[in-house]
């Protein structure tokens, strides 16, 4: 029977590879993109499994390495494009939530990465900015930015 432990890449990829895929999508707006940053991100973890220290948590490591990854693909990339899906029911339920996607992901990368990180991932703003390589400062200010720019494109559809 095997151990679970923290270096083993095995459970590593069980248990993370979805929540990496979501968050790239989240980041990159692209299904494609996302697909082939989770195996980007997969490989990287695979061949710096040793490296990792402890000094976070895995889950922080492992959002750090995604979202650097994210970063790279769309430096590469000129034009993001829109998920490309289908709408599978226009509820109004999902109508809001449609709207207050396309809301976060029009803002700017800086502020949607937080945004993404904290609200959607449920990171701490200590986490965040670990994440992020910025101060904790810079965190609380891009979420209260966050809030404002979703104010004006929601009007009163914005809830805290």
């Amino acid at each position: 029977m095997r151990r679970k432990t923290p270096l083993d890449f095995d459970l590593i990829y069980l248990e993370y590879k979805d929540y990496i895929f979501r968050t790239s999508l989240l980041y990159l707006k692209d299904y494609h993109l996302a697909e082939d940053c989770t195996q980007n991100v997969l490989i990287k973890i695979y061949r710096k499994i040793h490296t990792f220290k402890g000094k976070s948590s895995l889950k922080t490591w492992i959002t750090g390495i995604c979202i650097n990854t994210c970063k790279d693909m769309l430096k590469k990339r000129k034009h993001v494009q829109n998920i490309d899906e289908t709408i599978p029911d226009k509820s109004a339920d999902f109508e809001s939530l449609i709207s207050v996607t396309e809301a976060v992901m029009s803002l700017p990368l800086q502020i949607r990465e937080v945004v993404i990180l904290y609200y959607y991932r449920e990171f701490t703003m200590k986490e965040v900015a670990q994440i992020t390589h910025t101060k904790i400062s810079n965190v609380e200010y891009r979420i209260r930015r966050a809030k404002t720019l979703l104010k004006e494109k929601l009007g009163d559809d914005f809830c805290e």
